[in-house]
């Protein structure tokens, strides 16, 4: 969704139709490879957020694109928090310090769900957990919906779910929203604490997507798409877009997003490591 109002926001500023072209599997790699290996003329960009950009190099151990050296910043697309949602039923908490308590009370007993191992929800809570002294039992699921289905019937205790996907679930009385995953609130949650406020120091961790482009591409040209997107993403249209999806799109520029990828990186690659996990 994110990507179909940016493409329909950058046809307006740049007088030329983008294609939204869906190369799903691999963690996003399938698609990077693509970008990777296409001319670098500035006509073919990549989505990437956490997970190709930070997460894969560790996780797969070898990749057929270097994350570091083969793309460059365009612009930040938008970004979202994580919202850690409970099953109020298998977890008969009210507040993070019940959560913590109960977890602690309960070590290894309490059952997350995450999009699959080495997930951002996967790495983000056990970063989580060790930051406390907890453990819990990772389940990883193959997509969101299923995750959320188990989630809702108490089969899982709790999961991390994007704030677009974990609002609707917060209509049923059998869920409950603890704490979100960026540095301040968000204007939809406005009662449920971060993630920081609750004791969990620096743990700023929003999902976000950016554009990006070949590293070889000409300045110029990245000049001229760095500034199409950042007009595109200031539009009425898409800030609508993006309040849908409880989201926002402040960009940032090269040097401070350069600046987080080396922060995100270092994060990710210690996430995986604590954990173990591993794709290959």
């Amino acid at each position: 969704m994110m990507t179909r109002a940016l493409a329909n926001a950058l046809a307006t500023q740049t007088g030329h139709q983008w294609v939204v072209e869906n190369r799903p599997g691999a963690g996003g790699n399938i698609a990077a490879a693509h970008v990777a290996s296409s001319a670098p003329d500035g006509h073919t960009l990549l989505v990437a957020g956490q997970a190709i950009l930070a997460i894969n190099k560790p996780l797969f151990g070898k990749l057929s694109y270097d994350p570091e050296r083969d793309f460059t910043w365009i612009g930040m697309m938008g970004s979202q928090p994580n919202v850690l949602v409970i099953n109020t039923d298998a977890v008969p908490v009210s507040d993070m310090k019940g959560f913590i308590d109960l977890a602690r009370a309960q070590p290894g007993k309490l059952a997350y769900g995450s999009n699959g191992v080495g997930s951002l929800a996967h790495l983000k809570t056990e970063v989580m957990a060790q930051m406390a002294g907890l453990k819990f039992i990772h389940v990883p699921y193959q997509g969101a919906a299923p995750q959320r289905t188990d989630l809702l019937a108490g089969r899982i205790g709790f999961s991390q779910i994007g704030a677009a996907a974990a609002i609707p679930i917060l209509q049923s009385d059998k869920t409950r929203a603890l704490a979100v995953s960026t540095a301040k609130r968000s204007p939809a949650l406005p009662n449920v604490p971060t993630l920081i406020e609750s004791g969990f120091a620096d743990l700023d961790v929003p999902v976000w997507f950016a554009a990006v482009a070949h590293s070889a591409t000409p300045g110029p040209v990245l000049a001229s798409l760095r500034q199409a997107l950042a007009t595109a993403t200031a539009t009425g249209a898409y800030g609508a877009e993006m309040a849908k999806q409880h989201g926002s799109a402040e960009q940032i520029s090269v040097e401070a997003a350069e600046k987080m990828l080396v922060r995100e990186r270092r994060i990710w690659a210690e996430a995986v490591k604590i954990t173990g996990a591993t794709a290959s």
